[in-house]
């Protein structure tokens, strides 16, 4: 019977289409959850690089001062967990592996960033804006206060003392001469 099973087996493989295809020159049809290749909103991208952390391959790499987004395609595995983990929900996966190349070039994403103003345009930004008002303290607190600045400046005062005992000039050895300003 067995030989039955193996010759009916072998005249449907004859006659049918094979389960195989030749890959890139045919395609399957991507299935349902299918994890493709990873994509990316740039322009909702922060660049934060939970993205990278969260990558097991390292596949992944974000520069947030040059504006940079980079990913690996071949040493991506496709698990989605940077998908899972980016806040702004700019990543996703596609439907399509990756398509082969000759080249194993990274995938490279770049976004302007805002350039930061210079510290002396901050300070004269600062200068220019309205003060905060001080808040009004309570009595206990303004105790408090004038007690903490007494004794900041006691403080000061003794280390002021202690530096001037330090630069007179030492006692005169015993047996020598005394000197004319010390009789005077």
């Amino acid at each position: 019977m067995g030989g039955f099973k193996l010759g009916k087996l072998t005249m449907r493989s004859l006659f049918s289409k094979p389960a195989t295809v030749q890959y890139p020159f045919e395609k399957r049809e991507p299935y349902a959850a299918m994890r493709g290749h990873v994509e990316i909103d740039i322009d909702a991208c922060i660049l934060c690089g939970m993205c990278q952390r969260a990558c097991p391959a390292s596949a992944i790499t974000v520069d947030r001062k040059a504006g940079n987004w980079e990913i690996n395609p071949f040493m991506c595995v496709q698990c989605a967990n940077c998908v899972r983990e980016c806040p702004k929900k700019c990543l996703s996966m596609g439907l399509l592996p990756t398509e082969p190349s000759v080249e194993l070039t990274p995938v490279a994403k770049h976004k302007d960033m805002p350039a930061k103003p210079a510290a002396g345009a901050k300070a004269a930004g600062a200068a220019g804006a309205a003060a905060k008002p001080k808040p009004k303290l309570t009595p206990e607190q303004e105790a408090r206060v004038a007690a903490a600045r007494a004794k900041k400046e006691a403080a000061k005062k003794a280390a002021a003392v202690e530096g001037m005992e330090g630069a007179k000039p030492a006692a005169p050895a015993e047996g020598a001469a005394p000197s004319q300003e010390a009789t005077e």
